[in-house]
């Protein structure tokens, strides 16, 4: 009967660890694929960045400046908004700012693999020893 108990205690210790792999897994895709988009009203746009009329955007584009617009931050699809931008709507100025986590994580690195076969494989032993460790 202790061999049972030690095999659900190692089925559930694999099911943690496999969870935190899982979560990792996650962070490490969303990550690579959402970027935070800013819109803020300014009366004197930085020279430095380039011009762009409202009616020129996309449409992708044009949702998600009516969305944020008067918003703090959205979180969209990476690759939207490349560049900060000014983008000139109803005699308004606006600057469309970026930010992208640069040191995202990879979803095949260490941290995220050996969580998830460790998990599984725990899960395969704690089964095994719960089912014929009498």
């Amino acid at each position: 009967m202790r061999t049972s108990h030690l095999g659900v205690a190692v089925l559930l210790a694999g099911l943690v660890v496999l969870s935190a792999g899982g979560a990792a897994y996650v962070d490490a895709q969303k990550c690579r694929t959402v970027a935070g988009v800013t819109v803020t009203q300014v009366e004197d746009p930085p020279a430095d960045l380039q011009r762009v009329a409202y009616a020129d955007l996309t449409d992708d584009q044009r949702e998600v400046f009516d969305q944020v617009r008067g918003a703090r931050q959205a979180l969209v699809r990476r690759g939207l908004f490349e560049d900060p931008l000014v983008v000139a709507y109803e005699g308004d100025d606006y600057v469309v700012a970026v930010s992208e986590e640069q040191d995202c994580g990879d979803p095949g690195s260490d941290g995220v693999r050996v969580p998830l076969v460790g998990g599984a494989a725990l899960l395969l032993a704690g089964a095994a020893v719960a089912k014929y460790g009498d």
